[in-house]
């Protein structure tokens, strides 16, 4: 596809994402951007469910800053983790982007792409979901496993690896929209084009997408 083509097809995807999932939104539950980059963190290779269910009463009770965290020690903080999927790295993770978060940032978290992935177990996607959610930045496209997969299957992407997609999306995506199209195309994964069994017959991209009828 040329990227002319290319261009109008993710102006149309983009149209019609808006259109179906208007107020598409982090399925990870948060106050503030703290609570939002622990969780993000805590969910990788993890669901957003488990995370929400360990993390949210945790928040309520007595993690509210990173030095609550750092009170607690690794340890402690492991224990109370223990059922998030690979709960012993994270926990040194976290602790870790506490210890930083107190001694550069004032126990603030940092609202830039280099300040935050220089945090431990911070990636661009994580960094992403805190930029986009929490400080308003429009400009971050959030390479998550449903975004990978949709715009794969649409056409819109042929590379495999997460850096490279951005800068494929961020060249036809307009600034101005690549959070959004981040959060509704990844509604979109969870509810249609699903990893296991797309339901191509009730998809609103069928028509435009290059793999509906490959199902």
């Amino acid at each position: 596809m040329k990227k002319s083509e290319l261009k109008r097809a993710a102006e149309e995807v983009v149209e019609r994402l808006a259109g179906n999932y208007p107020d598409a939104r982090c399925h990870l539950d948060f106050r503030n951007e703290f609570e939002l980059l622990i969780s993000t963190v805590l969910a990788a290779q993890c669901t957003d469910v488990r995370v929400n269910m360990v993390m949210v009463p945790l928040y309520d009770s007595k993690y509210k800053r990173p030095e609550d965290i750092l009170s607690d020690g690794v340890d402690r903080f492991r224990d109370e983790i223990r059922s998030v999927n690979f709960f012993n790295n994270k926990s040194k993770a976290v602790i870790s982007i506490c210890d930083t978060l107190v001694k550069e940032h004032g126990g603030k978290v940092p609202g830039t792409m280099e300040e935050l992935t220089k945090l431990a177990g911070v990636g661009r996607k994580s960094a992403s979901v805190v930029l986009g959610n929490c400080f308003g930045r429009e400009d971050v496209i959030i390479v998550d496993t449903h975004l990978k997969r949709v715009a794969s299957r649409i056409g819109l992407i042929k590379e495999s690896d997460p850096d490279k997609i951005e800068i494929e999306l961020k060249k036809i995506i307009p600034a101005d929209k690549q959070f959004r199209f981040s959060m509704r195309i990844g509604e979109h994964g969870r509810q249609v084009c699903k990893a296991r069994k797309p339901d191509c017959g009730k998809c609103f991209l069928s028509d435009i997408c290059k793999s509906a009828f490959r199902t």
